[in-house]
């Protein structure tokens, strides 16, 4: 989603917060840079699929902490998961990361534009 801008050469304080809200999705960029799930999506994204339990091995918090996250990265399509019988799978989602960041970077660039 590319951002389209009027003409406008003056935008004060409010306008730019409203633009800001807007443009990027906020919600989405707090989810990932919290650091322990900027962690679980390193990680994931170099180890490829994996359990839950095999996750929480590798992190100082406990399971149901990591579980928390995964949940929350999920909801924002972050990491895709599974269902096996008992056991959850979780992979990251890198396509949509990439995506994300891509369409923000553009959007920045437009947002900063406005006072040239």
């Amino acid at each position: 989603m590319t951002m389209v801008m009027n003409m406008q050469t003056h935008y004060d304080f409010e306008q730019c917060q409203q633009l800001i809200d807007e443009r990027l999705d906020l919600p989405f960029f707090r989810a990932v840079v919290d650091p322990v799930r900027s962690n679980l999506i390193l990680f994931l994204a170099s180890n490829g699929e994996m359990t839950i339990g095999e996750i929480a091995e590798q992190f100082p918090q406990n399971r149901s902490v990591i579980s928390r996250h995964l949940d929350l990265l999920y909801r924002f399509d972050v990491v895709l998961r599974r269902k096996v019988g008992r056991e959850v799978y979780y992979k990251a989602n890198s396509k949509v990361v990439a995506t994300k960041f891509a369409e923000a970077a553009t959007n920045m660039e437009a947002l900063l534009s406005l006072s040239e």
